[in-house]
């Protein structure tokens, strides 16, 4: 009987799978470019169907929200980071069976906590009180019943996504990237083809024949609870056929066998940051409930399109490349590498900046078109799209940060601290709703106040979790902060090409051609001007090109 002992092999294939960050991060977001095309695709139908002023879709984005607290808390960012850790040591001291034995024995017990989780959230669902104890507050507001029925009807998605996290965090440490970028594009298909068939079935409403009735817009909704289990299931089921390939699945595990202690030991690390990772969800769905509960019929709708919009560039560069690096951050964290930390983490950064600042200042000043492009078609009328534009600028404000903490955050987590993120996170949580009451309730302000507070939020959340690095890393080598200001003149020449361009190309073009093309003429402007000033990142995007 052979027997492994691949010790330097295995220390080779791991070095060879943090090589070529780069290309790894543009896979990423190439997968995640088609992920979010399709995720607006989505979008835009449902708003076509549901219109702005929907309190049944406000239900539904509402329930929705709920699996996804746990979805962050169980599954993406949280026991998938922790569980890519213990794989990867696993996969480099004891082989790759070692590794499988440990992805069997987490997903049994991750199937198990996840079956009794949802049940229990299914009860809670059903019976939760219309209103918040002790306040009154009508947090589910004035028509409770729909977002009963409808969080109870998405709950199993649950079990869904979180397994699905959790394999797609197996195959990135076995260096498999292809099918867990290529799930949620699947996913978004998929639910796609079940808003087509609800447009089939009930018809696409244009939004001067006055509004659906609720019964019509409950039927619609339960279609689409259905569709969303189904999409759940496609997500999942894309990426079994690469944990066979891979070697997680089909190969046996010999005598390789995972103690209780090393899975309980997986589910208990991912504790610290599963909090952290959850309070930014905890977050969205309190943001959430307040406009339910505080804001006019709509709100829910309002805020939860404004917020996909502006997660477009987030997820397509900053998600994106933190997810590429944190592989290679932990193996330099666990080596005890710090100057590798240091100037992966600062070069990252730089990169992030080089896309999110244009990003930032284009979508601002191009609020109001992105959203009646997208957005404005059957039932969605036009104050819908007046409405998200000064939500949808707020937000702009959180692109860098949101996208430069959740950095911030996996480097400390490679460094090995859990806790001082999970601190900051929970701090600028209750900041985040004293703020959202100050600007709705004292300031009279609408789904814009919502924005303008995670905005705030956000921002506060960088500039704590930067000092507590300073002290671990050695210091930067320099240039870092000079060169994200000297991108600010680039972005804000990309700016005012979309601006000025808009108005003369719409007088002449389609609105989707004309936005295409201001958008076009800012990234134009952007790209020229940052190679004449011979930014490093523009040099090395020329040279990969040639």
């Amino acid at each position: 009987m052979e027997t492994e002992s691949p010790k330097p092999q295995i220390q080779q294939d791991l070095t060879q799978r943090h090589k070529r960050l780069g290309l790894r991060t543009v896979w990423i977001s190439a997968m995640t470019l088609v992920s979010r095309i399709l995720g607006f695709i989505r979008e835009s139908l449902s708003a076509a169907l549901f219109g702005n002023v929907s309190p049944v879709f406000d239900a539904f984005i509402t329930a929705w929200r709920i699996p996804n607290v746990f979805r962050r808390f169980l599954g993406e960012g949280a026991l998938s980071t922790s569980f890519q850790t213990a794989l990867t040591e696993v996969d480099a001291e004891r082989g790759n069976r070692a590794g499988a034995a440990l992805f069997k024995a987490t997903a049994t017990r991750l199937l198990i906590i996840l079956t009794l989780l949802t049940t229990v959230m299914t009860a809670l669902a059903l019976w939760v009180p219309d209103t918040m104890p002790l306040t009154g507050w009508a947090w589910l507001g004035s028509n409770p019943e729909p977002v009963h029925e409808l969080a109870a009807r998405v709950m199993p998605y649950l079990i869904l996504i979180c397994l699905a996290a959790l394999v797609s965090g197996g195959l990135q440490v076995r260096g498999h990237f292809t099918a867990p970028a290529l799930a949620p594009a699947v996913m978004n298909m998929a639910w796609i083809s079940t808003l087509l068939v609800i447009g089939w079935r009930f018809g696409f409403e244009d939004a001067t024949g006055g509004p659906e009735s609720a019964a019509r817009h409950m039927s619609m909704a339960r279609w689409l609870a259905a569709g969303v289990l189904i999409a759940g299931t496609v997500q999942l089921g894309v990426q079994v056929p690469a944990l066979f390939k891979t070697g997680l699945l089909g190969v046996s595990s010999g005598s390789e066998v995972i103690s209780k202690d090393a899975v309980r030991a997986v589910l208990w690390s991912s504790l610290p940051m599963a909090l952290g990772a959850a309070v930014y969800q905890i977050n969205v769905m309190i943001d959430g409930l307040m406009a339910l509960g505080l804001l006019p019929t709509g709100g829910a709708t309002i805020h939860y399109f404004a917020n996909r919009v502006q997660q477009f560039p987030m997820a397509l560069v900053a998600v994106a490349a933190t997810s590429a690096v944190f592989p290679a951050l932990k193996a330099m964290g666990h080596r005890g590498d710090l100057k590798a930390v240091r100037t992966l983490h600062d070069s990252t950064h730089r990169n992030v900046a080089f896309f999110a600042l244009p990003a930032s200042i284009g979508l601002f000043v191009l609020a109001e078109p992105v959203l009646q492009v997208l957005f404005q078609r059957g039932a969605f009328a036009e104050e819908g799209v007046v409405r998200g534009a000064s939500a949808l600028r707020m937000l702009c404000l959180a692109i860098l940060p949101a996208g430069a903490t959740g950095l911030c955050a996996r480097t400390y987590y490679a460094l090995g601290d859990f806790v001082h993120p999970v601190r900051i996170s929970i701090l600028m949580l209750i900041t985040n709703v004293g703020l959202n009451l100050l600007l709705i309730l004292q300031f009279g302000m609408d789904v814009d106040g919502l924005s303008l507070a995670t905005a705030i939020s956000s921002w506060g959340t960088l500039l704590l979790l930067l000092p507590g690095l300073s002290k671990r890393l050695p210091k930067p080598s320099g240039g870092t902060l000079q060169g994200i200001a000297i991108m600010l003149i680039p972005a804000a020449a990309c700016g005012l090409a979309a601006h000025f361009s808009w108005p003369v190309l719409t007088a002449v073009l389609p609105a989707p051609i004309a936005l295409a093309c201001a958008i076009g003429a800012g990234g134009l402007s952007y790209g020229l001007i940052a190679v004449a000033l011979r930014l490093p990142e523009a040099r090395r995007i020329l040279s990969r090109g040639r």
